[in-house]
């Protein structure tokens, strides 16, 4: 265990940004500062989840996944002016917001606009990579914390969001 009397030093030593992500100099990414993601110890964090949960723990958390997964993108497809990229066959689900007033070349700045919204709305992260030159919000859903009424939480938001 490292610990830092500074913060500024940890982040300055530590920080390692990921290529999907895009950085900003007023945002700490604690991501970036600590073990996650597809990081050099991710090995450890597999083999003590499945200490912890046990492989049908562990397929529980999966399924579950899967169908908040189906429940999102059934959601997504109903709201307008928004474009979802393919069926995901997994737990991943790609989408963007085109709505009609918002010009092409404005359309990447207006999702990253909508990422930041629901972020601070529903404390909600959806990455935001680049796809065939275009700027998508990305879903993973994986946290076993979360819920329906957390997805229409944040349908709810994507809806005000786009409505304003």
């Amino acid at each position: 265990m490292v610990l830092f009397r500074e913060f500024q030093q940890l982040e300055t030593e530590f920080r390692i940004g990921a290529p999907y992500m895009q950085a900003a100099d007023d945002l700490i990414n604690l991501g970036e500062i600590t073990i996650q993601g597809t990081r050099h110890a991710d090995g450890l964090k597999l083999w003590l989840s499945l200490q912890h949960f046990g492989k049908k723990g562990y397929a529980q958390l999966i399924d579950e996944s899967y169908k908040l997964t189906d429940y999102l993108l059934k959601a997504l497809q109903k709201v307008p002016d928004l474009e979802v990229m393919g069926q995901p066959d997994m737990n991943i689900i790609c989408f963007r917001s085109i709505p009609a007033k918002i010009l092409p070349e404005d359309q990447d700045q207006w999702n990253t606009d909508l990422q930041a919204y629901l972020l601070q709305k529903t404390n909600i992260f959806l990455s935001l990579p680049l796809y065939r030159g275009q700027r998508w919000l990305r879903t993973i859903i994986l946290n076993p914390y979360i819920n329906q009424t957390q997805l229409d939480h944040l349908i709810q938001e994507i809806n005000q969001f786009t409505h304003c």
